[in-house]
């Protein structure tokens, strides 16, 4: 018997879809507009190149390239954005005007966009431009990160610092003696910083003991909720046997029982029996019977 979707060759799913993995992200059709747009890009280019490189008032340079008529589907666009950007220039589209849709003699009902080109530098300075950029990227990134660590070390000082802080107020010590009641502390770590002034407020103390409150509440509850769950399986286990033991007991009465009553009506069986064996019945008409008969 055939199974939903097997109409279709290649089906994958189960659902009666195409098998889709094979195909290609642009047709041919998609493609040629791409090149299209690829060499009004390279024209631009050229055009930009030819400009005097010494004049810093002609930079950066933005122009509408690639018209309505040069329409890219999503994959076209992100492969010609992807190589504009390589060359060092930025690419932008926005979505053409009425008056644009009926100039690009495109008839189609989708979204049909104008993309425009930025040149920011001379093309012979681009790649020095976006190794600069890259760099101030990068040097941005690595500057973010050591503060963000800077942030977490302090946030770690002060932590320990109002751990024992605390410790020293409610008079517990730090070691692995104390009963369950210690307030839970982590070793310093070795990067911290000693000569770090870390100031602790009553705030930071009043925060800290809730959240010391908070986690032993937490414990009991979770405490309790074993201790509870333990017990109560072993009170369902005991029940358990009790009612087994009363369902043998009421089964082993209810058969003494059975059987009695059965030796009982044997009993009455073999008497009937008895007393029909030793006698003969005989039927004596009345006196009233005679007379109807005669």
């Amino acid at each position: 018997m055939f199974s939903f979707g097997s109409y279709y060759l290649g089906d994958y799913d189960g659902f009666g879809g195409p098998d889709r993995r094979g195909w290609a992200d642009k047709s041919e059709a998609a493609l040629r507009r791409e090149r299209t747009a690829n060499g009004k890009f390279d024209d631009f280019l050229k055009k930009c190149s030819a400009l005097d490189m010494n004049d810093k008032s002609i930079f950066p340079l933005t122009e509408e390239v690639v018209d309505a008529s040069t329409h890219l589907t999503e994959a076209c666009w992100k492969t010609f954005r992807k190589r504009v950007e390589n060359k060092g220039c930025k690419a932008k589209r926005r979505q053409a005007t009425l008056e644009e849709r009926v100039a690009s003699g495109d008839h189609r009902k989708g979204k049909l966009y104008v993309i425009s080109i930025t040149c920011p530098v001379h093309p012979s300075k681009a790649k020095d431009e976006k190794l600069k950029k890259e760099a101030a990227a990068a040097a941005k990134k690595k500057k973010a990160e050591e503060a963000a660590e800077h942030k977490a070390r302090l946030a770690a000082m002060h932590k320990e610092k109002v751990s024992e802080t605390y410790a020293k107020i409610v008079c517990e010590e730090h070691d692995d003696s104390n009963t369950q009641h210690k307030t839970p502390g982590k070793a310093k770590a070795a990067t911290m910083d000693s000569f770090v002034n870390v100031k602790v407020t009553s705030a930071d103390l009043l925060q800290h003991a809730m959240t010391v409150h908070n986690k032993r509440q937490t414990e009991i509850r979770l405490a309790n909720q074993s201790e509870e769950r333990k017990l109560m399986s072993e009170l369902m286990k005991k029940h358990g046997e009790e009612k087994q033991e009363l369902r043998r007991k009421m089964k082993s009465n209810e058969s003494k029982l059975i059987e009695g009553a059965k030796a009982e009506y044997e009993e009455v069986k073999g008497k009937i029996e008895e007393a029909c064996a030793d006698k003969t019945a005989t039927v004596t008409p009345s006196a009233s019977a005679k007379k109807i008969k005669k």
